[in-house]
């Protein structure tokens, strides 16, 4: 499924200006007696029809220091695979949400009364935002007030009810947070120095009454959650330091076997950059930090239920086979995970040919569980490694016109613990090679060809794919693209096959996932049609990962400005 980029424009309006910005991507969804026959769609799970579309109108009015505005967001009835479809909280197909807000910033403070956006730190604790790429929105409706007294001291005090899909939540979140620059303070300009703190409660009425049942079986030692965390920040000469720690002072429900207890986080950010070499690395420990917006029903109602934002850190690939299968955190089902990534990237140019370059890149990333007892197994369970894997990519660009990139990536993951909290480990590993070329044949003439191999003799065994684009600037975009597993290979109970639904026993089957489409682009209105058959797997957005189901079918992404 395409997401287009929100599109946006201004328009005067006496002495203010107005921008309106409209999105809608669409899908309708085509029989597919293949898919259907295996057993990967299952017309009867989408009850609201063949047919989604998730819309989104966004209204900006600001005059001077003063603006408003208002968002509609439509769900007409929402795309199959988005968290929304599933747990929205209305019976009707159709359904609509507003957002709105009127806001007055001066030099030094500024108010908002209405829907906020907005994150205290790396919003460990804390951070209400969007992401229409996995239909998420958990703004606060309340207010918002911030003070700044001369980039030295800032102050950030809110309150509200957070959107939990199409409704509101009644659990009111409120929370302050405050900034110390210490290198303004000492009037020291070469550098950056900062502390930082944050508070974040969330109320639930009755989440301390205990619930003897199977869905709670627990309650929690008070009405109120309480977390704080604490920050530091340094720049100097090409170097930082990001570091933060955060915890949850009292219980808190963190994972689908709604079990309580305190948690805390540990992050740290480290990067170097000279010339045109840098280097990053982030290092980050987490317990029991999954923080729901209601926290006495947090199984089963999806991704939408958190309050506080912390994203997998692993590199976020965009060819396809190497996002075949992404890591997606161990945390859900052990409460707890510890690993981090490092990034390298360094660019070769020549002052004599500037039409010429290379770019390398480099990145590891690692995560291990923790050790924990498990409700489940009724057992401790020591700590493992569940993620490992390396990319290395090479850009090349040769001359005006020609333009190569080649990508390696190794991933070694344990599948078993995408499934539940076992004490077994079982690693599956994929070699991915991709080549892409872009041949510009004029300037307004180009082609491009990628292709890829995933070699593997575990899980889904080897695939292959290829795309071929061709662009014809500035208006017009068209693609060919097909991925293909071309290996038979069963894996115990892993691997790419399927139960027949007649004789109830496993087969494998060689699918092809092919795609066509085009795009047209004027000035502010972009338009991608698309026809084809999409695996099922894992969609993620900003290191959030949501599952979408495989499906055949036309998609339409539209962004409009005026």
């Amino acid at each position: 499924m395409f997401v287009a980029n929100e599109a946006s424009a201004q328009i005067k309006a006496g002495e203010g200006q107005v921008s309106i910005a409209l999105e809608s991507n669409s899908s309708y969804y085509a029989p597919d007696k293949t898919l259907e026959d295996i057993g990967l769609i299952k017309p009867y799970e989408r009850v609201k029809g063949n047919f989604g579309s998730n819309d989104y109108l966004k209204v900006d009015y600001s005059i001077g220091r003063f603006s408003a505005g208002v968002q509609i967001d439509g769900y007409l009835p929402p795309l199959y695979g988005y968290d929304f479809y599933e747990y929205q909280q209305r019976d009707s197909k159709l359904s609509a949400f507003l957002t709105k807000y009127v806001q007055w910033e001066d030099q030094n403070w500024g108010v908002r009364l209405g829907d906020i956006y907005d994150q205290f730190g790396n919003g460990l604790i804390f951070r209400a935002y969007e992401d229409r790429a996995l239909a998420f929105n958990n703004s606060l409706a309340g207010a918002r007030a911030y003070y700044n007294f001369n980039n030295m001291v800032n102050v950030k005090v809110l309150a509200g009810m957070p959107r939990l899909y199409d409704v509101r939540s009644n659990n009111a979140i409120w929370g302050a947070d405050l900034s110390l620059s210490i290198s303004e303070m000492a009037g020291w300009n070469d550098g950056m120095v900062s502390v930082e703190g944050s508070y974040v409660g969330r109320y639930q009425k009755d989440a301390s009454v205990d619930y003897p049942t199977a869905q709670m079986p627990v309650g929690l030692s008070s009405d109120v959650l309480n977390m704080v965390s604490g920050r530091a920040n340094f720049e100097y000469a090409g170097f930082s330091f990001r570091g933060e720690y955060a915890a949850k002072l009292n219980e808190d429900i963190f994972n689908p076997q709604l079990d309580a207890a305190k948690g805390n986080v540990i992050s740290v950010d480290l990067g170097y950059n000279y010339k045109r070499f840098s280097v990053s690395a982030t290092f980050r420990r987490q317990e029991n930090m999954i923080t729901p917006i209601e926290q006495l029903r947090p199984e089963g109602i999806g991704g939408g239920n958190t309050m506080n934002y912390i994203p997998l850190l692993t590199r976020q690939h965009t060819y396809s086979l190497a996002n075949l299968n992404p890591y997606r955190g161990s945390s859900v089902h052990t409460g707890g995970e510890i690993g981090g990534q490092v990034d390298v990237y360094y660019s070769l140019r020549n002052k004599k040919a500037r039409g010429k370059y290379w770019n390398f890149h480099a990145n590891f990333s690692m995560f291990n569980t923790l050790k924990h007892y498990s409700q489940r197994m009724a057992q401790t369970i020591d700590s493992r490694n569940v993620w490992i894997d390396f990319n290395f990519d090479v850009e090349r660009q040769w001359n005006k016109s020609l333009k190569t990139t080649f990508l390696y990536s190794f991933q070694r993951w344990d599948e078993e613990i995408n499934h539940f909290d076992s004490p077994a480990a079982h690693y599956c590993r994929s070699h991915i090679f991709v080549g892409d070329v872009t041949y510009k044949i004029n300037k307004k003439h180009s082609l491009r060809f990628e292709a890829q191999y995933l070699a593997s003799n575990d899980y889904e065994g080897d695939w292959v794919a290829a795309t071929i684009e061709y662009n014809l600037a500035p208006k017009f975009s068209f693609y060919v693209s097909d991925m293909w597993n071309c290996e038979k290979m069963q894996d115990g109970m892993y691997g790419n096959y399927y139960m027949n639904l007649d004789t109830y026993e496993y087969d494998n089957y060689l699918l092809h996932y092919y795609q066509v489409g085009a795009s047209f682009t004027h000035k502010s209105f972009r338009a991608q049609l698309s026809y084809g058959r999409n695996r099922a797997g894992y969609v993620c957005s900003g290191g959030v990962c949501r599952f979408q189901p495989a499906y055949t079918g036309v998609n339409l992404a539209l962004t409009l400005s005026f």
